[in-house]
């Protein structure tokens, strides 16, 4: 299974972690026709998808870690699929269609693979730059 984090915020001002979750959820249940499942874990809203071949799992921080390098990115999107990367780059492009995310994707080795905006880009080189 081949799988992909993009870490995700609002541009703009903050907003709290369950508003930034509820849009997400609702701009990916849009952009795919899916239905996530709630799986609150007491850390932060917490949403998953799967079809068989291909799974999201939707994740934001509440309160996010200030400690944490990725914390003006407090959500993490998980795209999977089981024999390819598309999927992974198809989320990246509908969250990047709408104009409201800031956002960067890593694979599974902790390379970036992509970027949308300055902020995002900062912020990986920050923490894992060269």
């Amino acid at each position: 299974m081949n799988e992909y984090n993009i870490h995700a915020g609002l541009r703009g001002p903050r907003a709290p972690g369950a508003a930034l979750a509820q849009a997400l959820r609702a701009d990916l249940e849009a952009a795919f026709g899916i239905g996530f499942t709630e799986d609150g874990d007491g850390h932060g809203p917490t949403f998953t998808w799967g079809d068989g071949d291909r799974w999201l799992s939707l994740w934001v921080a509440d309160p996010p870690d200030r400690d944490e390098p990725h914390h003006s990115h407090p959500a993490r999107i998980t795209a999977a699929e089981t024999d390819a990367n598309a999927f992974a780059h198809q989320v990246f492009e509908a969250l990047d269609t709408t104009g409201r995310y800031s956002l960067f994707m890593i694979d599974d080795d902790w390379e970036l693979v992509r970027t949308n905006s300055d902020l995002a880009r900062a912020q990986w080189d920050e923490t894992h730059g060269d």
